[in-house]
């Protein structure tokens, strides 16, 4: 028959049980891949989007983590909205568009945002926050004495007023087939920046481009762009489907030799040392 030993004072069984639980709760804690999460905030003149990705670590390194929900939230002093629940596809990405008279921002003009993911037997619970403003980019051109200038301008929205962004890194493309052709960077003074367009750039038929301005992942507007079209490029006719010789679409001649020879050249080695080897076994 089992005694228990009455000596035993109530403090080491409290101290007893607590070291219990936490062995316990560290047991499933290691037990748990550990979650890396990303949280990005993108706004356009026509939309606004979060995109959270989420990661896990193995001996392979980074994965991205399939088919769990995120949720997301707008957070105030006094209140928490829950802007809604995304499953993060093959990529680990979930996304989730919004408009701007569903966010409450502070006096600041700061809208706080968090992605959170609630964890699950496999994997710890992760938390990502931050915080944006609201801004607004135009483009602008002009030509004089056949030189065309592009200006861009950035404005930062706060209570209903339109306030200058100063010291801000902007990036200007034009819009290709498969990615966008930087052509120019500087920073936003003021609220603008401008720069001598080049000439040299091919269009469509009749010359027309899309240029894109865009901050790229800044502390206060995360990734913002506006876009534009100007008939300012060069214009290229195209006839039987045929497309111009670019690094942005059909490859030039010199490259396609280029290729074609360091291929020609790493077969020929290739069977060069294949037919050694057959003559060594024959010996």
């Amino acid at each position: 028959m089992l005694k228990i030993n009455k000596n035993i004072r109530p403090e080491f069984s409290l101290h007893l049980l607590v070291f219990i639980i936490v062995n316990i709760w560290a047991g499933q804690l290691l037990a748990q891949d550990r979650v890396f999460m990303y949280l990005n905030y993108y706004q356009s003149e026509d939309e606004q989007y979060m995109v959270c990705e989420v990661k896990y670590r193995n001996d392979e390194g980074f994965q991205q983590l399939v088919g769990v929900p995120i949720e997301f939230y707008n957070n105030s002093d006094t209140a928490s909205n829950k802007l809604g629940e995304v499953v993060t596809g093959k990529n680990g990405k979930a996304r989730l568009d919004f408009k701007e008279s569903d966010i409450i921002r502070d006096e600041d003009g700061f809208a706080h945002f968090e992605s959170t993911f609630a964890g699950n037997d496999d994997y710890r619970s992760a938390k990502k926050e931050l915080a944006t403003k609201r801004v607004s980019l135009a483009i602008s051109g002009e030509v004089e004495d056949s030189v065309k200038t592009l200006t861009v301008s950035g404005k930062e929205i706060v209570n209903g007023d339109e306030i200058d962004i100063s010291d801000t890194d902007i990036k200007v493309f034009v819009k290709r087939t498969f990615s966008d052709l930087p052509i120019s960077e500087g920073s936003l003074d003021e609220g603008s920046y401008a720069f001598e367009f080049p000439n040299d750039l091919p269009g469509d038929s009749l010359g027309d481009l899309q240029i894109i301005a865009r901050i790229i992942e800044h502390d206060d507007y995360g990734t913002a762009e506006v876009r534009t079209n100007e008939t300012w490029g060069t214009p290229v006719l195209m006839s039987s489907g045929e497309r111009p010789r670019a690094l942005w679409s059909r490859a030039p001649l010199w490259i396609i030799i280029s290729v074609t020879l360091a291929f020609t050249a790493a077969w020929y080695h290739y069977f060069l040392s294949l037919s050694k080897l057959f003559k060594i076994r024959k010996l």
